[in-house]
């Protein structure tokens, strides 16, 4: 794992870093369980291949549920062939974006 490095940065009040720690957490969870779905989910559609049925009735002790299978067609604007097409249609109406991302990163620590 990287070394979390060390600079210099304001000090933190113990209300705001619990609010960092869990945001940290929970966005780092969200990327393990997203991993884990994908893996389930190729599962779960290789059963509806096998089975050749849109509906799975499932249960546990406590539930009842099921999973359906829904096929939707859509229409996509295919801009990578827009682009190879009008090279300068396609710059003209490029805009450009900017974003923030709030990247969590943890090792464990020596300091107790």
């Amino acid at each position: 794992m990287t070394q979390v490095k060390k600079q210099k940065s304001l000090k933190l009040s113990v209300k705001e870093n619990k609010l960092c720690v869990n945001y940290a957490q929970l966005k780092l969870t969200i990327k393990e369980y997203k991993k884990k779905l994908e893996l389930l989910q190729e599962e779960v559609a290789n059963l509806f291949d096998e089975k050749k049925i849109n509906i799975l009735f499932i249960q546990d002790d406590k539930q009842l549920g099921y999973i359906q299978k829904i096929t939707r067609n859509m229409k996509r604007f295919d801009s990578t062939q827009f682009k190879s097409d009008n090279p300068v249609v396609y710059e003209k109406y490029l805009t450009e974006l900017n974003t923030v991302e709030y990247k969590p990163m943890f090792e464990v620590s020596n300091e107790q």
